[in-house]
């Protein structure tokens, strides 16, 4: 019986899902990169955000739905890449969705037994269904940034290489571009795409920033604004650039080794201590029991 009702829950929540709009074909390369270019991106802090046109006035959830949280999910998928099957109208259908059936699946939890935990688990089934869409995109952008991040200092040595070989800075980063993979040679396609578009270089570098929580990226899009302002150099600029992010990552690493011992404490009390314990005290425990 229990198992014919997780099925019905299944099928509901499926239904449910193919109604709203949440499961549908994912867009195409194409169509996803037309509606990042007609939507409004994310800004910086202060700017006021505006909503993409997938969740307007009119639209029932975006009413009910607090505009805090709309802007905090919509720059957590600016920040994931706006994966494709990934819009904000889906994320705002999603929630209430695998709300209910973590509240269909309480109900079922509840009525076939009166133990509190199983109580208090169906409670958080409802409250995790609730938060998932939004705890799937987060991890996903930290992963993305994480990425950026860790690619950065490698790229700008390319940069710097081809420019030191004859090769203009555009062009330099379009090499790097079409030779590189991963969420940063993404961002820097996006970049030269939106300058061949009509925008401004200063726009376009600002909109970089923007779309990046990595500090390491926005202090880059901004020497580059600054450096193309003043007449710099742009190769001065980017080896500098390369080699402070070269230090700050080595001192990432040595910071991330220094935190070892203490995470390691976690696991040695929990599972290696109590072993120990038993292996050293378990006989003598036993022969004293024994002898009295």
């Amino acid at each position: 019986m229990l198992i014919l009702g997780l099925l019905l829950l299944a099928g509901s929540a499926a239904i449910a899902a193919v109604l709203t709009g949440l499961v549908s074909v994912p867009a195409a390369g194409v169509q996803r990169r037309a509606r990042a270019l007609v939507a409004p991106e994310a800004g910086d802090e202060g700017r006021r955000h505006k909503l993409r046109a997938d969740v307007s006035a009119e639209s029932l959830l975006g009413r009910l739905t607090a505009p805090s949280l709309l802007r905090r999910i919509e720059r957590n998928l600016v920040l994931a890449g706006r994966p494709d099957g990934w819009t904000l109208r889906r994320v705002i259908v999603a929630k209430p969705v695998l709300a209910v059936v973590g509240l269909l699946f309480a109900s079922v939890v509840v009525t076939r037994t009166s133990s509190p935990a199983l109580v208090v688990f169906g409670i958080a089934m409802i409250v995790l269904g609730y938060l998932v869409p939004d705890l799937l995109i987060y991890n996903r952008a930290v992963k993305r940034q994480e990425a950026i991040q860790k690619s950065l200092p490698d790229v700008l040595d390319q940069i710097v290489i081809s420019i030191e070989a004859g090769v203009g800075f555009e062009q330099a980063l379009s090499k790097v571009a079409e030779g590189g993979t991963g969420p940063l040679a993404d961002e820097i396609v996006r970049l030269l795409q939106d300058v061949s578009l009509g925008m401004s270089r200063r726009d376009a570098y600002h909109a970089l920033a923007g779309r990046t929580s990595v500090d390491e990226l926005r202090v880059f899009a901004k020497a580059i604004v600054q450096a193309e302002e003043y007449g710099i150099s742009m190769s001065s600029v980017v080896r500098s650039q390369a080699r402070e992010m070269r230090l700050s990552r080595r001192l990432r690493a040595e910071a991330r080794a220094q935190q070892v011992p203490v995470k390691i404490l976690i696991p040695l009390m929990l599972c290696i201590l109590p072993v120990l314990f038993v292996v050293v005290l378990g006989p003598s425990v036993v022969a004293a029991y024994v002898r009295n």
